[in-house]
């Protein structure tokens, strides 16, 4: 459903006309029109009256995630006057934030689309504005909410618009910035109520330019000889086909949207009907869930499940099954529901919930042996580029994996989404920084948004990660607080008693589909940190109370994958020299020539470079393909391995986590194959292995955001708050990948992880406790 906001009747009287909504009889107490897929509501003037009617109607229609909201209306220019009127009035924008002017709290709505709407930013106030005799803008109050600054500021002789240009980040010398500002008395509060019931990136906010405040003498204003509401409505018609056709745009994502409501309804009559027949209790139901929706996207049809069912303990096998517990003692009675399913509704017919978990695992066994995983990332080929000097690729940044393909038509093709990083976050402290500055030059073409704290736009509520990762904007901040925080215990630190990490980005410009980030942020943002003094500083403190430090910078992330946008492993590279007693490692999934030559350019010394290990993830080239979403091929990776090890640098291999394929064994042969036939394994400092494991609570998350996902849907098994492949087979697995490492290096060299640590993942760090193989006493 596509719900429609607007102050007054007049305002949106023309588009009632066009959309030919007809009045809602009923007793709620707002006015409402509906039609195809819409129910627009008149809301009334004020913050009050949005909130109260916004909240009520989506609240009476039972509005959900996936519904829409678009907020239309009329506002008032307070930036952007200079620009000749004629330019301005009548022109609908697209509101990039908005702020409440009596809290100074600000909303962003997420910007995906492209529309034909320039963009503007807005601010709510509690009164009317109004242009006093000088022309200046103020509202109808006695002014007593202003700060003493404002007052002190106005006194000397500024004008209102130059006080708010200054207090919403117009920066000289920052490019990006818009200068649109408008003003109205409803928006910020339609926000925060839909909030509740909405998510952001379907929230969409149009206003039209009718005025530059009310003059308290409106008839001696010489704009035209038609009356006031005559002339907002012909300025709000002035480009009425823009809007019918963004409408019309919202109207079929609503229709797609409510065609996947169906498909989800018809599942869940499928999963209630096979439940009932396999006397599932509420956890039994829950692991067929799971199951049902790993299988459908393996491309197993409810129809197969069904039939492997019937045929291995349909009548005839479960007749069996009961006489022969009849045998063994089981009371008479239970033959007398033999049958009874399949005979008057060809269902299967189980007589316990006994019956029905051996049959549950029969079918997981089924599942994961029949097929190969075929699901592949449909994103919309929408991958950043950047470029360094060598005008090489080195950051291709993809959409997530939804595992089920974009819907095609003329509503997606009119308003295609974003490019990554058109929009950039930038806190206002940071503005005037040269890290910001020479990160925005690297995009001349992105709008610059200031804001507060990058947790207003990164902690938002009820944010769809899958949505957001098809234009997927970027935030400079600073990190304040804790920077360093304590590894495990039993994590490899080449004999450092001291081992930390850090993070200076949150989230990752690469997307591998199981990555536990899905799960640990609320959003598909990326967040860079760069406020790197702090960082060296806290790394000498660290050195200079404990002795010496090993941290690691790129753990949760791939800051290599970066290093075009911003150097960070080159600035702590220049910091590494500087000091003997730390050492870092770097974690990559990049590689090629590019990565190459970025490590023969790191400022390090040959005794420096015994300092700095890089840690490459190496996967199956099949594994890269369906799960590794823009990141290096497995030969490209390769070469950088061979380089870096040409160069003097320490390498780890790091084969963790092993994902799950009905082929893994040959897969992960074929890789060790070529590993060992192209890299020196004696120079190779150590390797880590591991199959794939996550915390409950991340793979909950990951499994809302991304439902579609074979890599959230796999049966997995669940020991001490953590889910992991069955126990035989990741003993399997990893057992097989062990063994085959120890043909070329020592089990010292070897760190796996420990399937018997039931504490999990570490969720608070991300990170994954592993020790050497030789201490872990036959758990093979």
């Amino acid at each position: 459903m596509v719900y429609i906001f607007a102050a007054h009747k007049g305002e949106v009287e023309h588009l009632i006309k066009k959309l030919s909504l007809g009045k809602r009889k009923t007793s709620f107490p707002f006015l409402q029109y509906e039609g195809e897929e819409i129910l627009l509501t008149i809301t009334g003037q004020g913050q009050i009256n949005a909130s109260a009617s916004v909240a009520s109607t989506l609240q009476e229609e039972k509005a959900k995630n996936g519904d829409l909201l678009l907020s239309l209306g009329s506002a008032a220019a307070i930036l952007g006057r200079k620009r000749p009127s004629e330019d301005l009035l009548g022109r609908w924008f697209w509101i990039q934030s908005l702020e409440q002017e009596s809290t100074g709290r600000k909303f962003y709505p997420d910007l995906l689309y492209k529309p034909d709407f320039p963009e503007a930013g807005l601010i709510t106030g509690d009164k009317i504005l109004e242009l006093d005799s000088m022309g200046n803008r103020d509202t109808v109050s006695e002014r007593h909410g202003d700060s003493k600054e404002q007052i002190i500021s106005e006194r000397r002789g500024d004008s209102k618009e130059q006080i708010i240009s200054e207090r919403h980040g117009d920066s000289e010398g920052v490019s990006g910035l818009d200068k649109t500002l408008l003003y109205d008395m409803e928006s910020a509060a339609v926000f925060q109520a839909a909030n509740f019931y909405l998510a952001p990136e379907d929230f969409f906010f149009l206003r039209c330019v009718t005025d530059f405040g009310v003059s308290p003498d409106e008839e001696k204003v010489p704009f035209s000889p038609l009356s006031r509401q005559e002339r907002m409505q012909a300025l709000l018609q002035k480009e009425e086909d823009k809007v019918l056709r963004f409408i019309g745009f919202l109207q079929e994502k609503s229709k797609e949207r409510r065609k996947e409501e169906e498909g989800e309804s018809f599942f869940q009559q499928q999963l209630q009907s096979l439940s009932e027949s396999l006397h599932c209790s509420f956890v039994m139901e829950k692991q067929l869930e799971r199951l049902l929706r790993y299988a459908f996207l393996q491309g197993i049809s409810a129809e197969e499940v069904r039939e492997y069912l019937e045929r291995n303990f349909g009548r005839q096998n479960a007749g069996k099954d009961a006489l022969q517990d009849a045998e063994n003692g089981a009371k008479e009675e239970l033959l007398k529901g033999v049958g009874k399913d399949i005979d008057k509704q060809g269902r299967l017919t189980l007589i316990d919930k006994r019956a029905g978990k051996k049959a549950l695992s029969s079918l997981k066994e089924w599942i994961l042996s029949e097929r190969i995983l075929q699901v592949k990332c449909n994103g919309s080929g929408n991958l950043l580029q950047i470029h360094d000097n060598d005008s090489e690729v080195i950051s291709p940044i993809p959409c997530e994996r939804s595992g089920s393909i974009l819907p095609e038509g003329k509503c997606e093709k009119s308003y295609p989404y974003q490019d990554h990083f058109r929009h950039i976050y930038v806190e206002e402290a940071l503005l005037q920084s040269p890290e910001s500055k020479g990160i925005l030059q690297k995009f001349p073409k992105a709008k610059v948004i200031p804001i507060k704290h990058y947790k207003d736009v990164f902690n938002r509520k009820k944010q769809g990660r899958l949505a957001q990762s098809h234009s997927r904007k970027l935030i400079l901040a600073k990190k304040e607080g804790q920077r360093l925080y304590d590894g495990a215990v039993v994590c490899q630190d080449f004999s450092e008693s001291h081992f930390c990490y850090t993070s200076l980005l949150m989230n990752c410009p690469f997307h591998c589909a199981y990555c536990y980030l899905q799960g640990m942020y609320p959003s598909s943002n990326l967040v860079m940190f760069l406020n790197l003094e702090d960082y060296f500083a806290d790394c000498r403190k660290w050195i200079a109370e404990k002795g010496s430090l090993y941290l690691c910078i790129s753990y949760d992330t791939d800051l290599l994958a970066m290093e075009g946008i911003y150097p960070y492993v080159e600035e702590f590279a220049r910091f590494l020299n500087q000091e003997n007693a730390l050492r870092i490692e770097v974690r990559t999934k990049a590689g090629g020539e590019g990565l190459w030559r970025k490590m023969q350019r790191l400022p390090l010394s040959s005794e420096g470079r015994k300092r700095m290990i890089f840690a490459f993830t190496l996967s199956p080239e099949e594994i890269i393909e369906e799960a590794e979403e823009g990141t290096a091929r497995l030969s490209s990776r390769i070469f950088a391995i061979q380089k870096a090890l040409e160069e003097g640098y320490l390498v780890r291999l790091c084969f963790d986590p092993m994902i799950y394929h009905p082929r893994w064994k040959e897969l992960y042969g074929a890789l060790l194959q070529e590993v060992f036939e192209k890299i020196p394994m004696e120079q190779i400092h150590d390797c880590s292995l591991g199959s794939f494991r996550i915390s409950e609570s991340y793979l909950k998350a990951m499994g809302k955001a991304l439902p579609h996902s074979p890599h959230t849907q796999f049966p997995y098994e669940n020991t001490g708050g953590y889910y992991h492949y069955p126990k035989e087979l990741m003993e399997e697995m990893e057992g097989f990948l062990y063994s085959r490492l120890l043909e070329r290096l020592p089990k010292e060299k070897i760190f796996r992880w420990d399937s018997r640590e039931v504490d999990g993942v570490n969720e608070n760090r991300g990170r994954q406790e592993l020790r050497p193989e030789s201490e872990l006493r036959g758990s093979l």
